[in-house]
Parts: structure tokens; sequence; C-alpha cells
């Protein structure tokens, strides 16, 4: 798996993981919280629900204690006002107070008075309190010690909230001769005013002999004798009040909508979504922006890798301008294989170099082996010549032809003459065998010339390269002078080009060459600096293609009528002092036995010149040299 993959997995699973984590913290710790804080809310409720409770037990008692500290109820108790009832026991005072129920109890337990609740049609209803309508044992010893007492009272008409006071002479005063007692039963309204004070919808489970009427649901009971119990909807409290002997009389019920819980879980996959959408947001940001700064960078360092390796092109490069480690590797990379390109080149000159130097030394063998009999002939021609008296004889034959010459004198002229000339004779017939041999060895050395123009026929190291880099790398190899006069222009063609395996040595020898001559021949002219423009294209060659590599200078130009003899051995329009008239000759044969040629072109004087130069980019055939004319 590629490092993109792997680091998406990685992250794609770093990312699930805080997902699943986030989960299960929230599962763990914050949901349990806000049913804790629910649970929490409900008992708060309750305990509200239970200080109106107690709220109204206080009330009664106040009431009951401004009517037990009355001085006409203390006489009316002790028989001294017997027309008290009538003027203040009525049924105004009982409708004013608004009660359920009302007694006065004497201190030995008699009741003076009772009034119960009123029916649907107005009419007064009765109400027994407990079983057999007596008072609880708390209730009686409150009775007979006067003090006040408050509670809940089981009647026949349910639980009823109650209140006692002692019945006193008006200033606090005693002893007490007997207790007021006040009650209002938890009726239906009695229950909304008393969920209306705890701000709850409070219902009610009466107690019949010591049971509810109905089960209540299991739950959990806490230090208040509260029972909490819970449904997916709801969760429900209830609180058992009972009376002064501690039986149940009444089971206090809230309901309350579990929104709390609901809210949480809605918090909780809020959150967890949220947290997911945040994550492949941030899963997606992170991964553009590893792309962009790491995986891009890298996948364009191993394409270009890649890309080396099958086309074998060293002239690509990177260029990251980047200041990371991948720029570092980019540069580095760069850096190798420019060494790399700088390593083959150098092995190519040098084998190229090598090749000519042996090349040489086998020629030089071969020459030397054949001009070495050919200096003994001459030297021996040269011997042979030098021993025939030619002076002797001129001057004897000068002699011989004056007319008064002594006849012996002349006799010995002509025997010397005679032998001179069968010496002579002699000698010719030896230097025309040594001619002889001399033109069998010129012979030889022709025939070793021949054999190393077959020997070229293997062609030139080639190099994969761009022909803009070739013309740049070639105007180095030519003296610093000369490049500050060329004005050098590349035309969008020779850009354009792609690595080509072109004889990079031997081409660059022959573009050296050509704005070498440029140079120099606008120094001759005065001319201060002369634009040479550089253009390329690709064109069918045979089976194949070729490079069309045009090089235009806007010099001096050449007249029409040496256009000709330009590539002629000798021939050359610069002074015979510092030029031999070998470069364009060279430059033809070397073009030409690569498979490729050279053509010029000028249109005079002044207008400048332009050479076209066509390489194959393969395998060539029949290889010719030019000739000189």
């Amino acid at each position: 798996m590629q490092i993109r993959g792997q680091v998406t997995l990685l992250l794609a699973l770093l990312f699930a993981a805080l997902i699943a984590a986030e989960w299960s913290i929230e599962q763990q710790q914050i949901r349990p919280r806000f049913v804790a804080l629910e649970r929490e809310s409900a008992h708060t409720d309750m305990q509200r629900v239970a200080m109106a409770l107690e709220r109204e037990q206080m009330a009664l008692a106040a009431q009951a204690a401004d009517w037990g500290n009355w001085a006409d109820l203390w006489r009316y108790v002790a028989g001294d006002n017997p027309a008290f009832a009538d003027a203040s026991l009525t049924d105004g005072s009982f409708k004013t107070a608004r009660l359920d129920y009302m007694a006065v109890y004497g201190s030995d337990g008699h009741r003076f008075w009772l009034h119960g609740p009123y029916g649907p049609g107005g009419e007064i209803l009765a109400v027994r309190l407990n079983a057999h309508d007596t008072l609880e044992p708390g209730w009686v010893r409150a009775l007979e010690k006067g003090e006040p007492i408050v509670g809940l009272i089981a009647t026949d008409r349910g639980p009823m909230i109650a209140a006692g006071s002692p019945i006193l002479d008006g200033v606090g005063g005693g002893p007490a001769r007997g207790m007021v007692i006040m009650g209002r039963l938890l009726s239906e309204a009695e229950l909304r005013r008393l969920g209306n004070q705890a701000q709850v919808h409070l219902d009610m489970t009466p107690w019949a002999d010591g049971r509810r009427t109905k089960p209540g649901p299991a739950g959990l009971t806490d230090d208040s004798g509260s029972t909490l119990s819970e449904t997916a909807e709801a969760t429900r409290i209830e609180r058992t009040f009972g009376n002064r002997s501690g039986m149940p009389l009444v089971t206090l019920g809230i309901t309350v909508p579990r929104v709390i819980s609901q809210r949480g879980a809605e918090a909780v996959y809020v959150s967890t979504t949220m947290l997911a959408g945040a994550a492949g947001v941030v899963m997606l940001a992170l991964y553009l922006l590893l792309s962009r700064t790491v995986f891009d960078p890298l996948g364009r360092v191993t394409n270009h890798a890649h890309r080396i390796a099958r086309s074998d092109d060293l002239s690509a490069r990177l260029n990251e301008r980047r200041a990371d480690e991948i720029g570092t590797l980019a540069s580095a990379f760069d850096e190798m294989v420019t060494r790399l390109e700088e390593s083959r080149r150098e092995l190519a000159d040098r084998s190229f170099e090598s090749g000519i130097a042996e090349n040489a030394r086998g020629i030089l063998h071969n020459l030397g082996n054949a001009m070495t009999p050919l200096s003994v002939r001459i030297a021996s021609m040269r011997s042979r010549i030098g021993a025939v008296p030619l002076a002797d004889l001129r001057r004897a034959c000068d002699e011989l032809a004056l007319p008064a010459a002594d006849p012996v004198r002349r006799r010995d002229l002509e025997e010397f003459v005679k032998l001179s000339a069968q010496e002579t004779l002699r000698v010719l017939e030896a230097c025309t065998a040594d001619l002889d041999a001399a033109a069998s060895q010129a012979g030889v050395i022709q025939a070793v010339l021949g054999e190393q123009r077959r020997l070229q026929r293997s062609g030139p190291v080639r190099q994969m390269i761009r022909p803009d880099e070739l013309v740049q790398r070639s105007l180095q190899h030519i003296a610093a002078s000369h490049r500050e006069r060329l004005d050098v222009r590349q035309a969008e063609g020779l850009v354009a080009l792609e690595a080509l395996p072109l004889p990079s040595t031997t081409l660059g020898m022959v573009i050296a060459n050509l704005a070498q001559n440029a140079a120099e021949a606008a120094a001759q002219a005065g001319i201060s600096q002369v634009r040479v423009v550089f253009d390329a294209s690709l064109e069918p060659h045979g089976n194949g293609l070729a490079l069309r590599l045009v090089v235009a200078d806007h010099g001096v130009g050449v007249p029409p009528e040496q256009m000709p003899n330009l590539f002629q051995k000798g021939f050359s329009t610069k002074p015979e002092a510092t030029n031999s008239g070998l470069g364009l000759h060279w430059c033809a044969n070397t073009l030409r036995g690569m498979g490729g040629s050279i053509s010029a072109h000028s249109d005079g004087p002044g207008r400048g010149l332009r050479f076209d130069i066509v390489v194959p980019l393969g395998e060539t055939g029949q290889k010719e040299e030019v000739q000189a004319a």
C-alpha cells in the first residue's frame, strides 16, 4: 500500500477511535450525569411537596392557635359562655376559615362542637376521625398536656391535614381547657393547590388498612423515604406520609417527563455527530494539506525517478523550491542526477577521447610501419644520386663543346663522359626500382587510411540530452573573448524539444566551431557583438527521425562566389596566418560520417550566414566524406 493510503487509513482509524472514545465517555459519564440531574430534580420536587405540606400544616396551626387563644371560647368550654356557639361557631365562621373540618374538644376529650365539609348540594357532611371517630394517642397526649400539634389524620373521607391548638384564656394563659382542631382534606383541589406551590403535578394514592389501594412501582428509595422509578418516557417519584402514630396514610407522587435525560441524549447525539463531522472536516483538511505538502511532492519525486529510470533522460530536474525535508530530498536528488549526468558526459567524453587517442596510436603505428621502408628508399635514392659526379660531368661536357680541344684531352673527356653516363644509367635504374618501392609503400599508407575510414563507421557515442542544453554547454568550450562577442538567442522550437539521443561530444564540437567562426568573423570586421540564433525541429529521416539544427548569425555574411568553396579543405574567409581552413571541412566530414549533413546559406556580404545541420536520431547507413573541390 502506498504512503497516501497508509496515512489515510491511519487518520481514519485515529478519528474513528476518537469518536468511539468520545461516544463511550458520553455514554459512561455525560448521560449518567443528566440522569442523576433528572433524579435530583425529581427529589427536589418531592422535597418542595413535603415543604408545601409542612407550610399548610403550619398555616393551619397558626389559624388554630388564633382560635384557641380566645377568651370567649375558653369560657365557653368552661360552661360560662353558652351563647358563644350560636354567636361565633357558625357556618360563616367555618366558610371564612376555608376548612373541611373543625372541632372543639374539652380537656376530658368531650367534643363540644364539630363541623364537617360541605357537600355538592351545600349540605354539611359528617367526618369520622380514624376508625372509631376518636383521636390518636399522640393527639390525646397533646390534648391532655395542652400542647399544639400538627399532622395527618385518617378520616372516612380520606387523609386530612390537621392542626390542633390548646384553648387558652386569650392572653396565652391557662390552664388549657381543651383543644381546637382544624383540618383540610387532601382533595383534588387541595392537591392542585399543593402542586401549584411546589410547581409540580401532584397525585395521591391513599392507604386503607395499612395497605396502599394500588401497588406502587418498584424503584430506588432514598433517605427521605422517597421511591424513584423510571421508564423511557418519565421519571416517577413517590413518598408516603403517615399520621402521628407512624401509620402510612397517603402516598403522594410526581410524574416528570424525562426531558433532561432526553435533552442529554440529544446533546450527546449532537455532540457525537458534530465531532464526527468535525473529524471528517479535519481529516479532509489534513488529507488535502498532506496531499499538497507531502503526498504530491513525494509522488512527483517518485514519478521523476521512474521517468529517469525508464527513459534514461538525465537532463530533467525536479526544481522543488521548498524549505522542508522534501525540498532537501528533491535538491539532493537533482544534485545527484546532475553529478551522474556530468559523470556520464565526462565518461562519454573520456571514452570518445580515449577512442580517438587509441585510434590515433594505431594509425601512427601503421603509418610508421609503412613510412620506415619508404624513408630508407628515399635515403638510398638521395645517396645514389649524390654519388653521381654531376658537376664534373657538366664541366666535361662544356669543355668538349669547345672546338680547339687537345685530342688527348678530348679523348680522356669522352671516356670520362662515357663512364659517367654508364654510372648515371645504373643510378637511374636503381632509383627507378626505389621509386617503384616507394609507390608501393604509399599504397600501403592509403590502405591504412582507408581502413581507418571503415573503422569510423561504428558511429559516435550518443547521450540523452536536450538540444538547448547541448547548445549552452557547447558555447562554454569556446574562449571567453569569443563568447562575450556573441548575442546568443534560443528560439522557441529549440527550447520546446525534450531530451534526444544525440552525439553530444561530436555535435557540440560542430556547434562550438560555428559559434567561434561567427565571433572571429565579427572581430575581423570590427563588430563588437553579433547576434546568433539557434533553432531546432524534428523531421522524418529514412525510417526514423532526425534533428534539424539551425545556426544563424547576423554578421558579415559570405559573398555568393565563395559559397561553393565553404566546406573545402584549406578554404577560409579569414587570414591564412590564423586559420588552416580545416574547421568547416572537419564539420562536414564528421556530420557526413554520422549519416547527417550540413549546408550553408547567405544572402551576401553584411546579411549574415545560416547553417542547417541534420543529425539522424539513430543508426545511419552509408557514410561518405566531403571531398575537396
